[in-house]
């Protein structure tokens, strides 16, 4: 008889990426940090719409662009107030946006600390199964969330994996990044 507990952990990020560009004061290419503010100017009915990057060395900005010339009855005004108000949410959404940011920056440096807040694992269970809910996106691999979670390195759990004690589903890569709702079922009692 197998003895199955499921447990929730989720992976909570602590700070915004940073990215890498020229910073027009400093003369250099260096870290800007997101200033969780939005810039919003409104031109009649027209409405540009920025996050503000910040140089860890000098404070000079950088406006990374939302949205550009779009007609403000064609926005929703719930989410204009969001922007106008600053609203760290829609800000923690748009400093995720790593793929869209790559193509405007040098690099996007997605190396965070993140926090799990997760339930305590019952011993007596010889199967566990932890599905995991991941809000932002950082590029977090698998192999290294699950050493982090169970204390082993990342060779035990692809050892682990390669012989059926770990399982993924949907069935991906040790490799790949961390999805939203991805389950790992552990079976045995080796942990």
């Amino acid at each position: 008889m197998s003895l199955n507990n499921l447990f929730t952990y989720e992976i909570i990020a602590q700070e915004t990426p940073n990215i890498k560009r020229n910073c027009s004061k400093c003369k250099t290419n260096t870290e800007f940090y997101c200033s969780e503010k939005f810039r919003v100017n409104a031109n009649q009915k027209i409405v540009d719409i920025w996050l503000i990057y910040n140089c860890i060395h000098c404070e000079g900005t950088w406006n990374y662009p939302i949205f550009s010339r779009v007609n403000i009855n064609k926005m929703d005004s719930m989410l204009i107030q969001k922007f106008m108000n600053n609203d760290k949410e829609t800000i923690w959404y748009y400093a995720f946006q790593i793929k869209k940011l790559r193509k405007l920056c040098n690099d996007v440096n997605a190396d965070i600390r993140y926090e799990l807040r997760k339930e305590k694992l019952d011993s007596r269970s010889n199967e566990v199964t932890i599905i995991l809910c991941y809000k932002h996106d950082f590029g977090l691999r698998i192999d290294k969330l699950i050493a982090d979670i169970f204390g082993i390195s990342r060779s035990k759990v692809n050892t682990l994996s390669q012989n059926g004690t770990i399982l993924l589903n949907p069935n991906i890569s040790m490799k790949s990044k961390v999805i939203d709702n991805l389950q790992i079922t552990v079976k045995g009692d080796w942990f």
